[in-house]
């Protein structure tokens, strides 16, 4: 199925525009790299669940973590 087939949903980009959105991108960072530019890689470590909360995450982990009477957990 193609592009003519498909009813595209108001301002969704193509698939030729995402493909051309990549392009765009990978000639970006050849060039950032050419000038010398480092990129950093980031890993993809998994949070424990049994140590710290999702709130806990969100609010800073433990240590960043106020109570209500205004002091550090």
């Amino acid at each position: 199925m193609t592009d003519i087939h498909a009813t595209r949903l108001y301002d969704t980009p193509s698939s030729r525009e995402k493909e051309a959105e990549r392009q765009q991108l990978a000639a970006d960072m050849a060039a950032f790299e050419a000038a010398g530019g480092k990129v950093q890689t980031l890993g993809d470590t998994p949070i424990s669940h049994t140590s710290i909360s999702r709130r806990q995450v969100v609010e800073g982990g433990i240590e960043g973590r106020s109570t209500k009477r205004g002091k550090k957990a």
